[in-house]
């Protein structure tokens, strides 16, 4: 788990929500990504000298410090399916940038021309990336064969969160501004739908096994539980201040929801509906990744 005040990665036990290690990254960490087979984590610094730090997960140590040069706002991040590129956007740039997961290298620039390219997610067939664009108010689509933009695709005021089904089918969009959630449906790349979520939602997370979206209001300090298939609302949860990042268990019974504001970590039981537990982590907790030994 990233913290951003405490310039630090935590690592936490998953069962007995005990933090058990932490290490220091550069100014302002925000998202996280794993690479498996590498072993390793990828951490965007997003203040001061912008650089993403990579992390050692069997020793715990940052092991290298991939500065970015004439690059500025490093956020979103993610592996390619195969885990052999990785993509991070850098927000002040306007523009997706691949990396080298083994050694940190930045390569290719992608340019969305979209004001703060914000959270990435690529498709599983390793085929295209999506963009949340938070000043433009859009997604864009990339085509990976090309590193062509194949579309900007109009959501909402403050396009930030957003994540794909495991079927890839749709993409599901939150517009903080707009208290809104979009969703795109990937064969037509149209907005199939879009319903209301009050309070900012900020970011939105599929369970792996495809039956429910959560979304974290972060104004309200509540969590919202959405049934993908019939998009009705299955609870409305209060969680701690300003809550923003969220992670999904493997398993699909449980979500890890980082408030931001109140230093703590909600635990959301998602068999029950209902938040089963927290834990005091840091002063801004935010991104987190999980990770099976």
């Amino acid at each position: 788990m990233a913290d951003k005040v405490e310039d630090v990665v935590f690592f936490v036990n998953a069962d007995t929500l005990a933090v058990e290690s932490k290490v220091e990254v550069g100014r302002g960490p925000h998202e996280i990504a794993i690479v498996p087979d590498l072993n390793k984590a990828y951490v965007t610094n997003y203040e001061g000298d912008p650089s993403v730090s990579i992390i050692d997960i069997g020793t715990r140590r940052e092991i290298y410090r991939s500065r970015l040069r004439r690059m500025d706002r490093p956020h979103g991040i993610v592996p390619s399916h195969d885990g052999k590129w990785l993509y991070l956007t850098i927000e002040a740039n306007l523009a997706v940038l691949q990396m080298d997961p083994r050694n940190g290298e930045p390569l290719k620039t992608i340019e969305t021309g979209q004001r703060f390219t914000h959270i990435v997610v690529a498709s599983a067939d390793g085929e295209q990336l999506y963009t949340s664009n938070l000043g433009s108010g859009n997604v864009t689509v990339i085509d990976l064969t090309s590193n062509e933009i194949i579309k900007h695709i109009a959501t909402g005021n403050g396009t930030e969160g957003i994540a794909l089904t495991p079927d890839d089918s749709e993409l599901w969009v939150t517009n903080r501004a707009a208290d809104s959630v979009s969703i795109i449906g990937t064969n037509t790349l149209e907005v199939i739908e879009t319903f209301d979520v009050e309070g900012f939602p900020i970011r939105v997370e599929i369970s792996p096994d495809g039956r429910l979206a959560v979304i974290s209001s972060a104004r309200a300090g509540q969590v919202t539980i959405i049934d993908v298939n019939n998009r009705q609302q299955l609870a409305r949860l209060n969680v701690g201040e300003f809550p923003v990042g969220i992670e999904i268990t493997p398993d699909s019974r449980r979500a890890f929801i980082g408030n931001s504001r109140s230093g703590s970590v909600s635990v959301i039981d998602l068999v029950n509906l209902q938040v089963s537990g927290e834990v005091k982590i840091g002063r801004g907790p935010d991104g987190m990744a999980f990770y099976s030994r």
